[in-house]
């Protein structure tokens, strides 16, 4: 059978009659005289002693689970990656992976730390706002995995040590969010958000300085989102990414 389905578009025709010689075609690159400096600063962290080793028992007991129970090794994947992704960044708080067949566990986190153990990232996060925010300038933290404590727990060690810090959620409907970022920004230091929530359609020109709290796994959104503040009509003279 042969299904058919009209999809919305506009003939090529209509470009290449009316439109093509009175077009321009630019990119950024075309451009670069009038943009900012640019500069993306990759940060190696490295887990304290107490974190690492759990991580790489967990990592061992899955691995050793994979190889040896073919019945369930695709079933747990999923679990596999998210585990092994977020106990880093939260290693408390981590809920058991459990045999899909019969229900018992098969590898249980252990807390090795809390909500109010302040770990490397965050250390590092600070020692950032209070270098930007010294000289006026304000800061935008991305955090992808909203399933963890991690914008909250920003949230309040930075209000604690004095800067004013904002979280812009998913409750924010993305029609609004320009609005709402337009009636906030006087009063932010630090804005905190998921990127894909802001990946296209918002100039951030205000936030010089952006941090990759932690980094998904889709290319296309790492890239838009990290360019919300590089844009033809900033004024500052750079942009940082870290």
């Amino acid at each position: 059978k042969l299904r058919e389905k009209l999809l919305p578009g506009v003939s090529p025709l209509v470009f290449t009659r009316y439109l093509l010689d009175n077009a321009v075609f630019l990119s950024l690159d075309d451009m670069t005289d009038s943009m900012p400096e640019y500069e993306e600063i990759p940060i190696i962290m490295k887990m304290n002693d107490e974190v690492a080793n759990e991580y790489e028992r967990i990592e061992g007991k899955l691995k050793s689970i994979l190889k040896s129970e073919r019945k369930i090794s695709h079933k747990i994947l999923g679990n596999y990656l998210i585990i092994l992704t977020l106990y880093p960044d939260m290693p408390y708080g981590m809920k058991p992976i459990y045999n899909p067949e019969d229900g018992s566990e098969l590898v249980v986190p252990k807390n090795v730390g809390s909500p109010d153990e302040l770990y490397e990232k965050e250390l590092k996060v600070l020692e950032i706002a209070e270098e930007k925010i010294s000289k006026g300038e304000k800061l935008l933290v991305y955090t992808n995995w909203v399933n963890t404590d991690t914008q909250k727990k920003l949230q309040r060690i930075l209000t604690e040590k004095g800067y004013r810090t904002k979280i812009l959620s998913s409750s924010t409907q993305a029609s609004k969010r320009e609005a709402w970022l337009m009636k906030n920004v006087n009063n932010i230091d630090v804005l905190i958000t998921n990127p894909s929530l802001v990946e296209t359609g918002l100039d951030l020109n205000e936030f010089t300085n952006i941090i990759f709290y932690n980094v998904a796994y889709n290319l296309n959104t790492f890239r838009q989102s990290s360019r919300r503040s590089w844009r033809i009509n900033q004024t500052s003279p750079r942009v940082e990414v870290y």
